[in-house]
């Protein structure tokens, strides 16, 4: 599988594409956490967890409407813990435009909208396939 770092003009488009699997990395400190981000089948919800195990995503929170971030009660991982954090201030720096050279958005080679492999080298730059890059537009 071919990931591929995303422009961060489109990092947004990708995280809200629905069914998104996406590394936030900062080359500074050489940390990295993986995401997957699904929208609710019917409303404008999306429901964030971090990769914790090979494999396995926990529950961190939700994204509502206005594309703010909220952390859950429901979740197992702290509101303080440093992946909960990182997505929290890497999404706040996206939708304001600001966020530091030094922090990365990568997808995993998966389209962000429907979680196919990607093998196009167009999709795997943009992180959709043919056919989901049509309907995000």
């Amino acid at each position: 599988m071919k990931s591929n770092k995303l422009n961060r003009h489109e990092s947004l488009k990708f995280i809200f594409g629905g069914n998104s699997t996406f590394t936030f990395k900062n080359n500074i400190t050489e940390n990295r956490f993986t995401y997957r981000v699904r929208k609710h089948k019917t409303n404008d919800i999306y429901f964030v967890s971090v990769l914790t195990q090979p494999d396995t995503y926990t529950f961190i929170g939700s994204i509502f409407k206005e594309g703010n971030y909220r952390h859950s009660v429901k979740s197992k991982i702290s509101s303080n813990a440093q992946s909960v954090k990182v997505f929290d201030y890497v999404l706040r720096k996206l939708h304001t435009d600001s966020l530091s050279e030094s922090i990365e958005v990568w997808h995993e080679g998966r389209c962000g909208r429907c979680n196919r492999k990607l093998t196009v080298p167009e999709s795997i730059e943009s992180g959709f396939g043919p056919e989901c890059i049509r309907r995000q537009k």
